[in-house]
């Protein structure tokens, strides 16, 4: 440790090797990480497909320009290297930058997955495709993150310790039930602002992101079905990707994801998801008719004939 860092912490050195602590010291900037500096360095959330190659390997579709550009700026993307995962997408992923605008790097996620994501919060195969089942025209759920949440609902727990090849643990149960409960906003800790985003960006009621929170702390099981209630009311459309990224970002699990769309030739931030369900209930109660009571006795139609 430097001199200056040693004295800035409170320290004295009186011997080689030996310090003495003198109580604490005025606070040197230059040794202290701000935590607003540090989210304003929080690296972008860029998504784009991956398709394979002659040779059978998944390669991402390349932006034409950074994701930093703004307006009609032009810039050559280049891959610093290929991120090797061993969960999550489960293939190489591109890292990728550009000097002219901003010398950090930056990883291009597949459809469905997220940065730090063990697990994909949509069911979409890497060239963007949504993945339905034939008999129930459902995504399969099982195959994302909400398999924990599946499993609590029907009350199966898994197996407090498991061999080392087999990641379905109780604690790993639980974390990602706890994950799954702010996505889809039935987690009780979520602010009623945040939650009523959520429920807009799903398309869902807001008043089933209320009933789930309010019996969220029963047990598993109902933690789990209040995630499932969600799930089965969040129209399955192309657009379920878009839906579940943007509802994570208001959540603040992730930044607000960015998708590049080679067809148009620019980077997309989705917009917030219309919210058709919740504003028809919303409606349906502002348009209820009130109880009609008598005439007044002053009105033409209550006086004597």
């Amino acid at each position: 440790m430097k001199p200056a860092a040693v004295k800035a912490a409170g320290f004295t050195i009186q011997a080689p090797r030996l310090l003495v602590y003198q109580g604490p010291a005025e606070v040197d900037e230059r040794f202290c990480v701000s935590r607003r500096r540090k989210s304003r360095t929080r690296l972008p959330f860029a998504t784009t497909t991956y398709r394979a190659n002659k040779d059978g390997v998944l390669r991402p579709q390349l932006p034409s320009r950074c994701i930093y550009a703004t307006g009609a700026q032009s810039c050559c993307i280049v891959v610093d290297h290929f991120r090797l995962r061993k969960t999550g997408p489960c293939f190489p992923l591109a890292v990728v930058g550009c000097s002219a605008h901003s010398p950090r790097r930056y990883t291009l996620y597949p459809p469905g997955h997220v940065p730090y994501g063990r697990e994909a919060v949509a069911p979409y195969n890497p060239s963007g495709e949504l993945l339905v089942e034939a008999a129930s025209r459902q995504p399969p759920w099982e195959a994302t993150l909400f398999a924990a949440a599946l499993d609590a609902a029907k009350g199966e727990g898994w197996p407090s310790e498991s061999l080392y090849d087999r990641p379905r643990r109780r604690r790993t149960q639980g974390r990602r039930l706890e994950r799954a409960g702010r996505l889809v906003g039935v987690h009780p800790q979520l602010k009623e602002r945040v939650r009523e985003q959520i429920a807009t960006r799903l398309s869902v009621p807001t008043m089933n992101l209320l009933r789930g929170a309010g019996g969220w702390a029963r047990s598993w099981k109902t933690r789990g079905l209040a995630v499932l209630a969600v799930l089965v009311a969040i129209p399955i459309q192309a657009s379920l990707q878009q839906r579940m990224l943007a509802a994570g970002a208001a959540g603040g699990l992730w930044a607000q994801p960015r998708h590049w769309d080679a067809d148009r030739g620019s980077w997309l931030t989705w917009p917030l998801a219309p919210c058709p369900a919740s504003k028809r209930s919303e409606q349906a109660v502002a348009a209820a008719p009130r109880a009609r009571g008598p005439p007044p006795t002053k009105s033409p139609g209550a006086a004597a004939p």
